[in-house]
Formats: C-alpha cells, sequence, structure tokens
C-alpha cells in the first residue's frame, strides 16, 4: 500500500497466543474478513494477539484495584473526591506497560542486528510482542480517556497535556502495526517502546500525592530517581536517534512511507524532550521552595493562616 523495497522478512513462526486458541482462531477469522491475510500474516496475527492480552491485563489490573485498593488504601481513599476514586483504579493501569511492554522492548533493543542507518529491517517477535502490549495498553487509555474525558483531563492535569496523549495513542496506534509487521522503522520503534519504563515514577507520583506523602521520603527518591532514568532511558538515546533519523537511507522508503516517517518519527522525540524539561522545572522548584509550584511551604501555611 505504501510502496518501498521489501524488509528481510521476519522468519517469524506461527504459535499460540497468551490468550489461547480460541482468542487465536477469533483473530484469524478476523484478519480474513478484513482482508489482512497477507504476507506479513504471521507478524500482525501475533501482534494482535498480544493486543487483545495487553486490553485483558488492563481490565484485570483494573478490577483487581477496584477489589482490592478499598482494603489497602481505605483512608486514603476516603479522602478522596468522588472523581479521584475513580481515577485510582485507571491509574493503577498505567504500571502495566513499565513491566509487560519493558519484558519484550528490552531484549529487542540489545539484540536488533540492523543498521541504525537503514529503514528497513524486520522485527523480531520481542518487538512484535512488545509492540502488541502497548497498542493493547494504548487502546485501553484512549477509551478511559475518550469515555471519561473530563475527570481524566483533571487527572493529566489539564486540556493540554490531555490532549498531547490523546495524539501520542492515536499516532501509534495508526503507525506502529504497520512499521513493525513490514519491518519500517524498527530501529525506532524498539527505542520507543521500551521507553515505557520510565512510566513507573509517573504513576507512583500520582498515587503518593493523593495518599498525602509528599513530605516523605519515598515521594523525594521517587522524583530524584525519575530523572536520571528518563534522561537515560528517553533524551541520551536522542542523539543516535537524530543521527538515524538525518542520516538514514531514505530511498528504502515508498514515497508515502517517507512522508509517514519524516512526519511522524520526530513527534515520540519532541513529547520526551518537553516531558523532560517539565519534569525537571518541577524537581527544581521543589528543592528549592519545597513546593512544586515554586512558592514556600512556609508562605503557603501563612496564606492559609490568613
Amino acid at each position: 500500500m505504501f510502496g518501498g523495497k521489501a524488509a528481510k522478512a521476519a522468519k517469524l513462526a506461527a504459535e499460540v497466543g497468551p490468550l489461547g486458541p480460541i482468542v487465536d482462531d477469533a483473530i484469524a477469522r478476523a484478519m480474513k474478513m478484513a482482508g489482512l491475510r497477507t504476507s506479513n500474516g504471521v507478524p500482525l496475527q501475533i501482534l494482535l494477539a498480544h493486543l487483545v492480552f495487553g486490553l485483558f491485563l488492563c481490565a484485570c489490573v483494573f478490577v483487581a484495584s477496584a477489589v482490592i485498593s478499598p482494603l489497602l488504601f481505605r483512608a486514603d481513599m476516603a479522602r478522596l473526591k468522588p472523581n479521584e476514586r475513580k481515577t485510582w483504579h485507571t491509574n493503577a493501569v498505567t504500571f502495566l506497560p513499565t513491566f509487560a511492554v519493558t519484558y519484550f522492548a528490552a531484549p529487542a533493543v540489545l539484540a536488533y542486528a540492523g543498521p541504525s542507518g537503514s529503514f528497513l529491517h524486520a522485527a523480531t517477535a520481542d518487538t512484535v510482542k512488545g509492540c502488541g502490549i502497548s497498542l493493547g495498553y494504548m487502546t485501553w487509555d484512549l477509551l478511559v480517556m475518550l469515555l471519561d474525558a473530563r475527570d481524566q483531563m483533571r487527572a493529566y492535569g489539564g486540556a493540554s497535556p490531555y490532549v498531547l496523549f490523546l495524539i501520542h495513542h492515536t499516532l501509534s496506534l495508526a503507525a506502529w502495526p504497520y512499521a513493525v509487521t513490514s519491518g519500517r522503522c524498527v530501529y525506532f520503534v524498539n527505542y520507543f517502546l521500551v521507553s515505557e519504563v520510565t512510566n513507573f515514577n509517573m504513576s507512583l507520583r500520582w498515587f503518593l500525592m493523593k495518599c498525602g506523602k509528599e513530605g516523605g521520603r519515598v515521594y523525594f527518591w521517587n522524583g530524584i530517581l525519575w530523572i536520571p532514568l528518563f534522561f537515560t532511558i528517553r533524551i541520551a538515546v536522542i542523539p543516535r536517534l537524530v543521527t538515524a533519523y538525518f542520516a538514514g537511507d531514505w530511498s528504502e522508503l515508498g514515497a508515502n512511507e517517507t512522508w509517514a516517517a519524516r512526519l511522524l518519527l520526530p513527534v515520540p522525540i519532541l513529547l520526551n524532550v518537553y516531558w523532560f524539561w517539565l519534569i525537571a522545572s518541577t524537581a527544581i522548584k521543589f528543592l528549592a521552595t519545597g513546593s512544586e509550584t515554586g512558592v514556600r511551604k512556609e508562605a503557603l501555611e501563612t496564606k492559609k493562616d490568613e
């Protein structure tokens, strides 16, 4: 559909998906009905099986949080607003990609054998599976954001970050399945997938804030450790991604593929730079004043007493 040279086919053998043959058969029938039985059928079926698995895991974490959290965090949840109690369970799901996606993405990055300057290289099974789970999570999160827009906008801290995540999820869902199943830009996708590991600190920060632990050691060290982790995983790799982008052989891609890659590949990089600036600036304010707003605690307490 997009043209370009053919990537070396990934020798991925058909395998039973994580949810078993019944789900695999349903996916195969859906692919056949949609006319998706192509030469990359096996990678696509593996990706879709893990996408469904990712959705299943999201639902399991959500239900588990709804059952267990009121028992373990009764006092903390009692202080929350009604919308925050609902968001508590959806935010519990955000821990999932930290572990499930990284489990596949980290080996995929380490095992990547293609030249960084090539846009054509077959994805490994780890890349396909990690991408599937990541897209399953994004599908879940996108549905949550759309079905509960008002409260999710509050949870994200306003309309701007909410819209950024909508764009991020939508573009990933649109581009990544084609990229990994046809061997396009896999070098980049591997790094984008492994960056999910930094979600842990962000998720933990939200729960510590809602439990009133902003002044505690766990909150402090979570923030301090988040900065070097985020920098190492998302920022330090930017020079090599930029080099691959500008020095890569664009003739390997078709006209439509080139247009899409030139437009989409910089998006995660720019978002990572923006998010790192937010994290670093907030940390500097906290270290300088003891408050993330940049106003010293003493001033805030004086204002409350007036």
